[in-house]
């Protein structure tokens, strides 16, 4: 493994060519996502990269759901919401005196426009939960405006989760989007939108600004005028540039982080909180991984203390139970019921063996590797981006481990940008994947489980599996049609015993949730001992702005 020293090499050259502003703006760094270059484009359901800096700081949703504390959730475009007492409606009350960048009003007419142009765009993500007549599909009919500032969310069945969705919704400027006919491929190189920072400023290759909306709302208390996002593809490279003052903010895998981090820079901190599970995600639509014996021999050749004491540097946490999700949801599990599927997290490769000669994976050429019943050979590669030192690392161990067991797999690394892009194809073999995380466990399962997150050209992070399970959809629908606490349990069970049972994913360990950052120009970061708000810099942590909004710069 290259030493951090290496990654220095060209940091000069980075800093002639960064774009220059006023003498004196405040400028923070971070970088929500790796890229091997920059692409002009700010389009705020782009996944590829520009959602990833526009939504929350340009782009903002109705309501933040402060998940570490939910009695302190934060209001947005929106300033309250009442739930209709069958379940079946919501009513967001707006913010009045809102301005678009461009000076024109926010009103209810641009959050009724959002959901019609998601309905009339289906393969725009939005993230919104469209209901589909024809195809029996999705739960949000309709956006109805009861006035300039109130707009009601009518649902098709009753749902008492469905707010968490609703309030994620980023929504567009109609007098913008309107004219916009093809917009997965619009590059919106001009945005127009509500949050603190709207102006995208020189923009390289190499990176760009997003600095200040002058009609922001926020601009009394924001102290930072830009966001810089630079371009950088790789962990290394990533925590040598923090520890040379070219970052701030960080949200990057580690190695020995108090080895290889901290005494980069007296300026280096980070904190790494329980986050959510990385699984083994197996194409399914394939063999051998459309073999559930084989799918549970992969499990039981895993050699997770190595994984977690080593791979990924005692860093990761044990994953108990095969139900593709860990500890931070553990107040959410019947230990006691899961007990019995418990072996399957447990290292036994002679037991592996045996499954797979039970079920026909023998050599049949005589290669010394196991071929699929049929006699076809089985060889498949385990992708991950290169630059992520621990997946790397899990990959290589996975892969030894198989082998080990007489099955021919490997590591196979590629560009992070590639990595990211062959993922809505579901062109792969296994990938290593996160799960997301939400403030309930139904917001890891539903997309992992739902049938239009499988179509291949739309394939989500989360279903790259692609094996239907009705009655984890069944029970899913069970839970977010009830706001009663055990019977949620009763139905989360289901899926947890769904998931053991079939294998669709391959659990490894939980991650942490990735937060480094730096002290060297600014105060009031989050931290172990302030922890007001999930740190990540990351998409999809939408208190990541009020931590942005609330730093302060070194005097």
């Amino acid at each position: 493994m290259r030493t951090l020293a290496l990654c220095t090499v060209g940091f000069a050259a980075l800093a002639a060519t960064a774009p220059v502003l006023a003498k004196d703006d405040v400028i923070l760094r971070l970088l929500p996502y790796h890229t091997d270059a920059m692409v002009e484009n700010y389009n705020p359901n782009n996944p590829t990269g520009p959602q990833q800096r526009m939504r929350d700081f340009a782009y903002e949703p109705l309501w933040i759901d402060n998940i570490w504390h939910p009695d302190q959730d934060v209001p947005a475009l929106a300033t309250s919401f009442d739930i209709a007492p069958d379940l079946k409606s919501i009513t967001y009350h707006l913010r009045e005196g809102v301005k678009w960048s461009d000076g024109k009003d926010f009103t209810a007419d641009d959050v009724v426009f959002t959901f019609d142009y998601a309905k009339a765009h289906p393969d725009y993500p939005m993230g919104i939960d469209v209901y589909n007549a024809e195809a029996g599909t999705g739960n949000v009919v309709s956006a109805e405006k009861v006035d300039d500032h109130t707009v009601t969310f009518v649902l098709n069945e009753p749902d008492a989760l469905a707010r968490y969705g609703l309030a994620g919704v980023y929504t567009l400027p109609k007098h913008i989007w309107e004219g916009i006919d093809d917009p997965k491929n619009f590059a919106n190189t001009e945005p127009v939108a509500t949050g603190p920072w709207t102006v995208a400023k020189n923009f390289s290759r190499s990176g760009f600004d997003l600095c200040r909306n002058e009609l922001s709302r926020f601009n009394g208390e924001n102290a930072i005028d830009c966001l810089r996002f630079p371009q950088m593809n790789g962990n290394e490279q990533t925590v040598a540039a923090l520890s040379a003052g070219e970052l701030d903010w960080l949200g990057d895998g580690l190695t020995d982080p108090d080895v290889t981090f901290l005494p980069q820079s007296e300026y280096n901190n980070y904190w790494l909180p329980a986050g959510s599970d990385v699984n083994l995600q197996l194409n399914t639509t394939k063999a051998p991984f459309n073999n559930l014996e084989f799918r549970k021999a992969i499990s039981v050749a895993v050699d997770r203390d190595t994984l977690v004491d080593i791979s990924t540097f005692g860093l990761t946490t044990h994953t108990k139970f095969p139900i593709g999700t860990g500890e931070m949801y553990n107040t959410w599990y019947n230990a006691e019921a899961l007990e019995p599927y418990r072996w399957l997290m447990e290292y036994d490769p002679e037991k592996a063996k045996e499954l797979l000669d039970a079920a026909g994976f023998v050599d049949k050429d005589g290669d010394g590797w196991r071929d699929n019943p049929d006699g076809t050979p089985i060889a498949f590669g385990i992708s991950m981006p290169s630059g992520w030192t621990d997946w790397v690392n899990t990959g290589q161990t996975v892969a030894e481990n198989l082998q080990d067991v007489g099955i021919n797999a490997s590591l196979k690394t590629m560009d992070e940008g590639a990595w990211f892009d062959a993922v809505p194809q579901g062109n792969f073999d296994v990938y290593v994947m996160w799960t997301n995380g939400g403030p309930t466990p139904y917001q890891q399962y539903q997309p992992m489980f739902n049938p239009r997150q499988m179509v291949p050209g739309r394939i989500d992070f989360q279903a790259l599996h692609q094996l239907p399970l009705p009655a984890a959809e069944t029970a899913l629908n069970a839970f977010r049609a009830t706001a009663d606490h055990d019977k949620q349990l009763a139905a989360l069970l289901d899926v947890h015993k769904l998931v053991a049972e079939n294998v669709p994913v391959v659990s490894l360990f939980a991650n942490p949730t990735w937060y480094e950052y730096s002290t060297r120009r600014f105060t009031g970061w989050v931290t172990k001992d302030d922890q007001r708000y999930r740190p990540q810099v990351h998409d999809g942590t939408r208190e990541r702005v009020l931590h942005a909004l609330s730093l302060k710069p070194v005097e």
